[in-house]
């Protein structure tokens, strides 16, 4: 999955345009043969730079999922610029395949592990959606530190769970951070 992040980001630095499969070199036929939702989460100096993804399967196969979210991250991500060919040297990326979503019915929420789970928030009016990553804000180590945090990414004084659509997301993480 990495390569194919890594080949999709080359490729479209190089060339400003998504890439096909047949351009990139995909070695894992698994990529080829699957389909599973994926978020990309493409980090520079130790900070979220870029990011896309989706909670359901869009793609045919989970390498034009990758090769998707990626496009999507690096050049239309609107909190950040567009990705450049200097960027590249200096990026870190994370990879979180989903294996598990369900909704959150009446409350669930005050059972939800923050430290091991994703929260995807979606106003039910469909106006606005925002997920809260697992193991990346040090912050959020019991679902009490969710609602502040939920507040601050819908800019809502009130966190009123009835508003929203809440999923419980569960991920294997695959990245390129070096380890001590």
């Amino acid at each position: 999955m990495l390569s194919t992040v890594k080949q999709t980001i080359d490729f479209y630095t190089k060339y400003f345009k998504t890439p096909k499969l047949e351009d990139l070199k995909i070695e894992n036929n698994s990529l080829l043969e699957t389909n599973w939702s994926v978020f990309v989460t493409i980090y520079k100096n130790g900070q979220i730079r870029w990011s896309s993804g989706n909670i359901k399967e869009i793609k045919a196969t989970l390498a034009e999922e990758l090769i998707e979210n990626t496009i999507q991250a690096i050049s239309k991500d609107s909190r950040f610029k567009p990705i450049k060919l200097d960027d590249v040297k200096e990026i870190k990326i994370r990879i979180d395949k989903i294996t598990n979503r369900r909704v959150l019915q009446d409350w669930e929420i005050i059972q939800i592990d923050p430290t091991k789970s994703w929260i995807i928030a979606i106003k039910k009016d469909f106006s606005a959606m925002n997920a809260i990553l697992p193991n990346i804000n040090p912050i959020l180590l019991t679902w009490e530190d969710l609602i502040p945090v939920l507040q601050a990414k819908f800019n809502t004084k009130k966190f009123d769970e009835k508003d929203y659509i809440l999923y419980e997301i569960k991920t294997e993480i695959t990245d390129n951070f070096e380890t001590k």
